[in-house]
């Protein structure tokens, strides 16, 4: 939630922290509660509705984890709201614990997600894990690091001049990890956290369109990335996850 025009809406400087004009609340979602066959005490991810960005890995992790959470969706309008009354100081995502206690920072919920159950997203060997949190690291950076500006102008102007160097250097960066393990995902055959933070923080912003300035057509020069992207929408923890919701 990270990417907007000065002009867009408040929500989404917190959800993005980066690079993009905001789409259209979804008209097929409003504040629901997906309830994921939970009771008391259970674990509650709070995001907007019908928006994956930072909030899906952690959403994907929990489904393939077993155990029981609750799916909480807000609307910008009903965020705005509580937003004014002092809820949510730090933006979306939100997860609500077991023990009671309230957490931010989405790639911190995703990292806790992959280590619930059995699902191994979160891998228990340090070195694999540290590859992982890697690749987590390189995404934020590559959208907390992307420049802004007012004038429109200006900020085209630096963005495409960021494509062109920083930015390709993560990509480039992403690509030697894809290549190094072999693929199809990041530390080999096993799907984990960081692919799925690739995908939903940092590949669908760009080809969505939302990643300001830079083409969706920009990733088509990784070839290993976009193969990687295409083996995690297809693999079978997204497929079961998004099963789920239909």
């Amino acid at each position: 939630p990270f990417w907007l025009k000065p002009s867009g809406p408040e929500p989404f400087s917190r959800m993005l922290e980066c690079c993009a004009s905001p789409p259209p609340p979804s008209p097929r979602l409003d504040s629901s509660s997906l309830d994921m066959s939970g009771g008391p005490g259970q674990i509650e991810l709070t995001y907007f509705a019908g928006f994956k960005g930072r909030g899906e890995p952690a959403r994907i992790a929990l489904h393939a984890s077993g155990k029981p959470w609750t799916d909480k969706t807000l609307n910008f309008e009903e965020f705005g709201k509580a937003k004014a009354n002092g809820e949510y100081p730090m933006g979306l995502p939100v997860m609500a614990l077991p023990s009671g206690k309230v957490v931010t920072q989405s790639v911190a919920m995703a990292r806790y997600a992959g280590k619930l159950g059995s699902s191994g997203l979160y891998p228990a060997d340090p070195e694999v894990a540290l590859v992982v949190d890697v690749v987590m690291d390189i995404c934020q950076d590559a959208l907390t690091k992307c420049p802004q500006d007012p004038d429109e102008a200006v900020k085209k102007a630096k963005r495409e001049e960021y494509a062109a160097g920083k930015l390709k250097g993560y990509m480039d960066a992403l690509s030697k990890m894809i290549d190094d393990s072999g693929g199809p995902f990041f530390t080999g055959k096993d799907l984990t956290v960081g692919d799925l933070v690739f995908k939903y923080f940092l590949m669908d912003m760009i080809t969505s369109g939302m990643f300001d300035h830079v083409p969706p057509e920009y990733v088509k020069s990784w070839e290993k990335l976009v193969s990687a992207d295409e083996a995690i929408a297809k693999h079978k923890v997204v497929i079961d996850y998004e099963a789920s919701k239909a």
